[in-house]
């Protein structure tokens, strides 16, 4: 959920110490997902700009790419979070994709594609980095 103050895409660039085309390229890559206003200018709420310094410090601390912080994202479970059963499951393209956070797999007949991914409990879990590292154990040794 969004709270609090939203931001424009070059003063989160100028706090996070960064170009406004790398903010771009986190959306691009789907790692990120800023509200867009009707004129389609990106705002981003202090969440997205804490999730954001998560992926810089991934990237320039911790030696990550985007893309491997993408598939990150992507192979959390979010059938299991959603408690989708398993009949969907199978039919569902983010339980066979592990390549794609559920996120960027609109346009499929099920209601969590058709709802507000920044609200999700899946989104609004990944995004946030003390939350990656419980969540992808319990991805590892839940089975």
């Amino acid at each position: 959920m969004t709270t609090g103050k939203l931001m424009k895409i070059g003063d989160v660039a100028k706090k996070l110490g960064v170009a406004v085309s790398t903010v771009r390229k986190y959306e691009a890559a789907g790692v990120v997902l800023p509200v867009r206003t009707i004129g389609k200018h990106r705002l981003f709420s202090e969440d997205d700009l804490f999730w954001l310094g998560c992926i810089r410090d991934m990237i320039t601390h911790k030696g990550m790419t985007l893309e491997a912080i993408k598939r990150m994202v992507a192979i959390v479970p979010c059938w299991e979070m959603r408690k989708c059963p398993m009949e969907d499951r199978m039919k569902c393209p983010a339980y066979t994709d592990d390549s794609t956070p559920c996120w960027l797999l609109n346009g499929t007949k099920f209601d969590c594609f058709t709802a507000d991914c920044r609200t999700c409990v899946v989104y609004r879990s990944v995004t946030h980095c003390e939350n990656m590292k419980v969540l992808l154990t319990e991805l590892v040794f839940s089975k």
